[in-house]
C-alpha cells in the first residue's frame, strides 16, 4: 500500500476514535466505515457483479515466466507483438463478431454450451500443429461440405466433420477415430 493510502487510513482511524468518544461509543465497537475502507484498500471486497471471472491465468503465466528454465520470453518483443496485433485488429475491425462470421466457426446463433467451449478450447490447443510454410497444395487437407480445407481450417473442418458425424472429439469422453 502506498504511503498516502496508509496516511488516509491512519487519519480515518484517528477521526473514528474521536467520533466514538464524542458519541459515547466503546473502544470495542468496530467502525463500519473504517472496516469498509480497509476492505476496499486491501482488495477484500467481493468483485462487482459485472466483473469478468477470475481465471488466475496471469498468475499462472507469471509463475511459469519467473520459474522456467527451458522457456524464455522476451518481454519487450512480446509487448511489441501484442501492440502490433492489437493495431492490426483495430485497423481491420476484427473481433469476436468477425471471428464467428466464418462458416466453420461457432456463431452467436449456435447454442453456446459446454460442447462449444470444448470445441474452441480444442481448436486453440491444436491450431499451432497445422501452421505450415508449404503452399495450399502441399499442406494437410480435409474435405468437408464439398470444400477442401488446408492449414488451420483443415483442423476446424475435421472437428466440425467429426461433430456432424456424432463424434465429439473435443470432449474427454470420446476417443477420436
Amino acid at each position: 500500500m502506498t504511503q498516502p493510502g496508509l496516511t488516509l487510513l491512519v487519519q480515518r482511524a484517528r477521526k473514528s476514535k474521536t467520533e466514538q468518544k464524542t458519541l459515547n461509543m466503546s473502544d470495542d465497537e468496530a467502525d463500519p466505515e473504517l472496516i469498509a475502507l480497509l476492505r476496499e484498500r486491501l482488495g477484500l471486497n467481493p468483485p462487482p457483479a459485472d466483473a469478468p471471472p477470475e481465471t488466475k491465468v496471469l498468475e499462472s503465466a507469471s509463475y511459469i515466466y519467473d520459474n522456467s528454465i527451458d522457456v524464455a520470453l522476451d518481454m519487450r518483443n512480446s509487448k511489441a507483438a501484442a501492440d502490433f496485433i492489437w493495431t492490426k485488429m483495430q485497423e481491420k475491425q476484427y473481433g469476436t463478431h468477425t471471428w464467428s462470421e466464418h462458416e466453420l466457426h461457432p456463431t452467436p446463433e449456435d447454442e453456446w454450451d459446454e460442447n462449444v467451449v470444448n470445441f474452441i478450447f480444442t481448436m486453440d490447443v491444436l491450431n499451432f500443429s497445422f501452421w505450415s510454410e508449404k503452399g495450399d497444395q502441399d499442406r494437410f487437407q480435409v474435405e468437408w461440405n464439398e470444400k477442401r480445407w488446408t492449414g488451420y481450417w483443415s483442423l476446424v473442418a475435421a472437428l466440425q466433420r467429426a461433430i456432424a458425424e456424432g463424434v465429439w472429439c473435443s470432449s474427454g469422453h470420446h476417443n477420436c477415430p
